[in-house]
Parts: structure tokens; sequence; C-alpha cells
């Protein structure tokens, strides 16, 4: 009886140390206790309406989430995402407005802007070895002020219907951009489960040094990541315009930080090698989660960016011990 008693509060303990060792346990848990909140606060939360805003915000911060999670599997962050972002949606904009396109050509024009920009990245931080935190912090200014200049600051409008379906258009009453994000989400996934590539993204960002000298092209696949970012950042900002019907100066503002803070708070690795893309998308709707019932409980926003710093902050901490308990450190 007594050897039974014992054994109990060590069963309880080794089952709650597993589900605090699932990486997404840390944003599971505080998106629970969050809709429990909500649940007494305002149910008016979970009204079909509302629910369908929230997950149609999720989608698209997660379309830039999923590929700049493989970025931060390597260990790398990219702060010109946001700056990209609002790029991406005006050089579509200056296609459709100014030059005249098609909407395709007009949308491979803001797709190629968000390419040039990862290219440039790719060969500053990569071949020229400087760091990539401070190498786009200044690609963020340049392109902020890029847009700003050639724009005044003035939101670009004018497109045509079928362009603003893109953004606004829904079927079977599911938003567009929630499918692809969906399938994207799924696509980036199975390559990180299943395929080279994705090993060799983890092996990375492990460490770079084993990962080079057990023969993988760790250039090429630092490559792939930033590029990828970057595009999807400019494919974020022209669905942005097509939401809106305007192409804004300032799209992507801060969104750079947001997005980081969810792929972190999903249990990506600060230092890189461990994560996943299911956690970036828990990471993506408890942010939107927070904001939307921020909204509807009427809190000053200024309390939203309390909010996610501190859970950003409680993010870090138990992301340094995972990392301290696995023998690593940031």
């Amino acid at each position: 009886m007594k050897a039974q008693e014992a054994k109990s509060p060590l069963l309880a303990k080794s089952i709650v140390s597993r589900i605090f060792s699932i990486r997404e346990m840390g944003t599971i848990i505080p998106l629970i206790i969050l809709y429990i909140v909500i649940a007494f606060v305002n149910p008016n939360f979970f009204a079909p309406a509302n629910l369908i805003d929230v997950v149609r915000a999720t989608s698209y911060t997660f379309i830039l989430a999923a590929p700049l999670t493989c970025l931060m599997l390597t260990g790398n962050r990219d702060l010109s995402v946001g700056a990209t972002t609002a790029l991406g949606g005006v050089a579509c904009a200056w296609g459709l407005t100014s030059l005249h396109w098609g909407i395709i050509p007009s949308i491979l024009l803001g797709l190629f802007a968000g390419l040039v920009v990862g290219l440039i990245k790719c060969f500053i931080v990569l071949n020229l070895k400087l760091p990539p935190f401070i190498i786009t912090l200044g690609l963020q200014y340049i392109i902020n002020g890029f847009v700003l200049v050639t724009t005044l600051g003035n939101p670009i409008t004018g497109f045509p219907k079928a362009f603003t379906n893109l953004g606004q258009g829904r079927v079977f009453g599911v938003f567009y951009t929630i499918i692809f994000a969906l399938v994207l989400g799924i696509a980036i996934h199975l390559m990180l489960r299943y395929t080279r590539l994705g090993r060799e993204i983890y092996a990375t960002g492990g460490n770079k040094e084993t990962a080079r000298l057990a023969g993988i092209n760790t250039t090429k696949v630092l490559m792939i990541v930033h590029v990828a970012a970057s595009v999807f950042a400019a494919l974020v900002g022209i669905l942005y315009a097509s939401r809106f019907n305007a192409a804004q100066s300032n799209a992507g503002a801060g969104t750079e930080m947001t997005i980081m803070a969810a792929i972190i708070i999903g249990g990506t690795s600060f230092a890189g090698g461990s994560g996943t893309v299911i956690g970036s998308l828990f990471g993506c709707l408890l942010l939107a989660s927070i904001n939307n019932g921020l909204v509807l409980m009427h809190v000053s926003s200024y309390w939203q960016n309390l909010v996610f710093g501190a859970i950003l902050v409680i993010s870090l901490l138990l992301d340094k011990i995972r990392t301290d308990k696995s023998g690593g450190g940031l």
C-alpha cells in the first residue's frame, strides 16, 4: 500500500514532466487559460463571426511565420520582413495602377521585390560574413525609407475587383487566405519532418560547423530559408493590399517582432536547431486571440504591448530552461 502511495506522486510528476517537455505546451496551456478567462469576461469572443476574424488574422501572420520558422531553426533572425511586407504590397500596387499590368504580372512584381531583398540579404550575410541581426535591421530602415520616398507615405488604391477578391474572397465560407495558410503550413511541416532539406535545416541550426563537416551545404540551406522568408513577406504585403484595397507604406510595421515572438512562444528555440511549424501556428493563434480578446474587453491598446512582452520574456525563460536541460545554452 505504501509503495503504491509512493508511486502515485512520482507517476503524477512524470506525467506533468512529459506534458511540459512538449514544446507546444508553452503555447497551448496559455491559450486554454486565455479562452477560459475570456469566456467569463466576454463570451462574445466565441461568436462564430469573431472566431472567423481571429482565424483570419492568424492566417496572415502564419503565412509569414511558417517560412520564418525555418529561418529561425537555422539560428538566424530577420528584422527586415516587416519592411519587405510593405514593399511587396507597394510593388504589386505599382504594377496594377502605374504600369497597368495584369493581376498575375503585378503579383509577380511584388514577389520579385521580395526575392531581390532576399538575395541582397544573402549576399551581405553569407558572402561578406556580417551578422544577420544587424544587417536585416539596416535593410529594414533602407526598405522603409525607399517605400516612404516613393509613395510619400500615401496609400496606393484603385485596384480591380478580381485582385481584391484574393484577400477578401471565400470558398464555402472560408477565406482564401485561411486555406492557403493551412496548405502552406502542412507543406512546410512535411518538408521539415520528412525531407532531406528539413533535416539539413535542423542540423544547420543545431551546429553549423558539424553540419558542414557532415557534408551539408550550409550556405545553400541558409540562402533558401533567407530568400523564402523575404518572398513570403512580400506575399503577405500583397494579400494585405488585396484585403484592404490599399497598399500602405506601413503595412508591415512592427510585424517582424510580433511574428518572431509568436514563433518563439510556439517553442522554436532562439538558438535554433529545435522547434516546429505547428508550435508557430499556436503562437500566432495565441497572439491573435490576445489582441482580439483585449479589444472585446475594452482594454487599452497600451496593455497589449505589455502582455505581448511579458509572454515573450516568459517564453524565452522556458526556452532557456529547456535548452539547459538538453545540455545546450543560448
